[in-house]
């Protein structure tokens, strides 16, 4: 951040105070920032890879959640379907008077 901090500062001086960058000023931001953006890179790359682990750690908790709302909803549906045959059939029941099943 100091060499990103520098190196704006010494354009900002070019730009509008109208002041040249020495050599020296050049020499340092050449320094600095060859070993800066190795570590910025390296930032980058280690943020890049534990967002690819999250996502991947994600996708099969969804998998998993999606293939439960499947399973449940068809549960439902057979619960459902089985209780209107008995309520149908206890109402034969009635309206007959008998016991057979």
């Amino acid at each position: 951040m100091a060499w990103v901090s520098f190196a704006s500062l010494a354009v900002f001086q070019s730009v509008v105070n109208e002041q040249m960058i020495t050599e020296n000023q050049i020499l340092v931001i050449g320094i600095v920032g060859g070993p800066a953006l190795l570590i910025i890179t390296n930032i980058l790359d280690l943020f890049k890879q534990e967002t690819t682990t999250d996502i991947d750690n994600m996708t099969p908790s969804y998998a998993i959640q999606g293939e439960l709302s499947k399973i449940t909803l068809a549960h439902e549906l057979e619960r459902k379907a089985k209780q209107h045959d008995h309520e149908m059939f206890m109402e034969r029941q009635r309206a007959t008077g008998t016991d057979e099943e």
